[in-house]
Formats: C-alpha cells, structure tokens, sequence
C-alpha cells in the first residue's frame, strides 16, 4: 500500500518511478532496523562540519543514523549514491508558491521535489488578508515544507504593485495578529520596495510599519535592495537585503560607480544584517562576477521561483541550476552547500530543526550529482556563460519517501 501511495504521487507530480535503488531480497519488511539508508555518498553537512563517504540511516521520518559502512541488510529500502553527493534537504529560502491565487506564483511541488529541494520559503505573496487561504490550500496540502514570509501589505501579490496602490493596505496591527496566529508557518515579513530613489520617502514609512511589526513579534524583516542610507539605517541584526546583482531595469546593485561594493553594503556583516541572492529577474553577470571578484557572496542562495523563471522558457530553472551559477562565480561546493541548507535554517529560525542530517531531526536529504559537463548558463538579460561543472538534482527524501528527480 505504501509503494502504491507512493507512486500515485509520483505520477501526480510528473516523475518517473526509476531511480538507484536496491532492494533488499527475502527480508521482512517488519525486522529491518530502517527504512531508507542511503549508502557510500559524500555527505556534505556545514552545520556538523562533515565532507566525508559515510551512509545516512532513516527511521520513522528522522535521522537515525550517519555513520560509515551501516549494513545494507538492516534497511528495507536501500539509495545506492556511491558517486553522488548527500546533503541535508536543500532550502529554496526565497520562493512564489501561492499557485491558483497569485498569477506569478507556481505550484511548490512542481518545482521542489522533482529537483530535489525539500523546503521552499514564500517571500511575501501573501498578506494577512490573504495568508488564511496560503495556509489552508498551499501549506496544509504541499508534500512540500513550506513556510512564508508575510507581505507587510495586506493584500500581498494580489497585484504587483502591493506597496503603492493605498497605503491603508500596510497595515502593522494585521501583520502582527497574523505572524502571532501561525508561528509555525511565518518566519519574517516581506517589505518589497522598488529601489527607485524619488520613491525614498513612500519606502521609508512602509518599511517603519514593517520595523514596528517585526520588532512585536521578533521576527526580520527581508527588503528588497537599495544602498540609500536612510533605509538601510532601519534594519537591524537579523534582517536580510535580498537581490545584490540586480540589472538596472530590476533595482539598484550593490556596486558603485567606481565598480567597488559599496561601504555601506560592506558594513552589513559587521552589523549583522544578512543577504539573499534570490535569482528571478535579479542577476546580471558583470555584477556578479565584479562583486564576487572582490570576495563579495551573498549568505544564502535562492531562485525567486514563479512562472515565468521556470523551465521551459526561464532563465531560474531550479535551485541546482541556480547553484551551478555559482559554482562558476567561483564558490566552492561546500560552501554553495551551506548557503542553501544551513544558512538559511540559522538565518530564520526555522522551528522544525532542518538544513543539517543531525540524528533525530526530520529526514529532509538531497541527493545530487557534480557532473563535468558544459552547460550554457543564462543571467536575467539572456546573456549566457559557460560552465564546466554542473548540479544535477538525482534525488529527495522527504518525510521518509525517496522521491526521484526528474534528472535522475
């Protein structure tokens, strides 16, 4: 019956049913010790600081065991990933996933599973209006995690100009009964100004509400890139600017002039104030490969997933895609690793202990292959690159059933 559940999803999703795994002749089901074990990858976890071949060992929906040499006998499913490399659940921190209700958004399964991210996090396309309905027909029924972060505009991307359509809409004492309504499921609060700078003085009183909404309930605020100094002087130790490598029709970059960071983006670290990627219509090759010259990354990576980012025609396609770019800026792979599991569970506080293979936390794992392969790679403007490396998606595990990719 499991198997058949099973494969009904995987039907449902649009993923082939074959993927490496061995199955284990004349053992009964009821004496084996796990239910997965996924044996002989190079497990990559930056919150245990492992990089080593050991096997990962799953009972009941957790992690029970990771260790080298676990017998393959004492499994009832077996994830052959000799060759592959086995991380924690990858986190698409930033996401559009209010499918059916918001245009832009897209269907979370469709795009996380099959390319093997576990987690996706929606990033303000919903309000507190609207969040009841985010909850109830995208959260409760994704296979998916997901959580959200809530639009300070009550309305959220029921129009794409949510922000300046009335300003009765930001609205913090809706915000603020919200985030307190459903911990569980908001984790931050979206403030998506458009940079623009006769726009600064509209920019700062929305993202004042914002600031006394987050400062009641304790959780950040992400806003959309800007180098102004006077809203940056608003967040504080814990927030996150998100979209550094914007093109100028998408926002201001974090370069100057000069073609340096700016100083006060510099200073965001030091004050602890953190950076998303988040990809969609933000990345421009010759300021990203300026900035990451310098030594400049940003702390978490992410798509920004809707429609029209995904496969067949976008320039995002997935998470992986999204992480070989940065293979090509230069990081390296345990790094990128850690800016899409760790970082982002560290970063917002996420209650149900993911982004790392700690015995006991839930079994979110990915499977994925480092393959040497020439890949042409497209920035927001279509203009391409060429990579030598690439990330392929092969597998998740999610709630202890091993979902193929549909690289795989």
């Amino acid at each position: 019956m499991k198997e058949l559940i099973r494969r009904q999803f995987l039907q449902r999703i649009g993923m082939a049913a074959a993927m490496p795994v061995l199955s284990i002749p004349g053992r009964a089901e009821q004496s084996a010790t796990y239910d997965v074990l996924v044996a002989g990858g190079r497990v990559i976890d930056p919150a245990q600081n492992l990089d080593s071949r050991l096997d990962v060992a799953i009972s009941a929906g957790k992690i029970a065991q990771v260790a080298p040499g676990i017998p393959k006998n004492q499994a009832k499913q077996v994830v052959d990933a000799d060759g592959l490399i086995v991380t924690p659940g990858l986190i698409d921190m930033h996401g559009h996933v209010f499918d059916s209700f918001v245009n832009v958004s897209i269907d979370a399964d469709s795009v996380c599973l099959p390319r093997g991210v576990t987690t996706v996090v929606d990033c303000g396309s919903s309000g507190a209006s609207t969040f009841p309905g985010f909850r109830k027909f995208i959260v409760a029924r994704a296979k998916t995690r997901v959580y959200a972060l809530l639009n300070i505009s009550k309305i959220g991307l029921t129009v794409t100009n949510e922000l300046y359509l009335d300003p009765s809409l930001i609205d913090p004492k809706a915000a603020i009964e919200t985030i307190q309504k459903n911990r569980d499921v908001i984790l931050g609060i979206k403030v998506r100004i458009n940079g623009r700078e006769d726009e600064v003085p509209h920019d700062l009183d929305a993202l004042k509400k914002a600031r006394e909404a987050s400062d009641a309930t304790g959780v950040p605020i992400m806003l959309h890139w800007t180098n102004e100094p006077k809203l940056l002087a608003l967040l504080k130790a814990g927030d996150i600017l998100v979209h550094p490598f914007n093109p100028p029709r998408s926002g201001p970059s974090l370069l100057g002039p000069d073609g340096k960071v700016y100083p006060q983006i510099l200073e965001l670290k030091q004050r602890g104030i953190y950076t998303d990627f988040a990809h969609g219509t933000h990345l421009l090759w010759a300021t990203a490969e300026k900035a990451t010259e310098q030594g400049w990354f940003p702390d978490t990576i992410s798509t920004d997933i809707w429609t029209a980012h995904a496969d067949p025609n976008g320039a995002v396609h997935d998470l992986p895609t999204t992480m070989t770019k940065f293979l090509y800026l230069g990081l390296p792979l345990p790094q990128i690793i850690e800016k899409v599991t760790a970082n982002p569970a560290k970063i917002l506080k996420m209650p149900d202990r993911i982004g790392s293979l700690r015995v006991g936390d839930p079994a979110d794992v990915s499977i994925l292959r480092l393959s040497e392969e020439s890949v042409e790679m497209s920035d927001s403007t279509r203009e391409l690159r060429i990579a030598k490396l690439r990330i392929r998606p092969i597998a998740a595990v999610r709630a202890g059933a091993v979902i193929p990719s549909k690289d795989s």
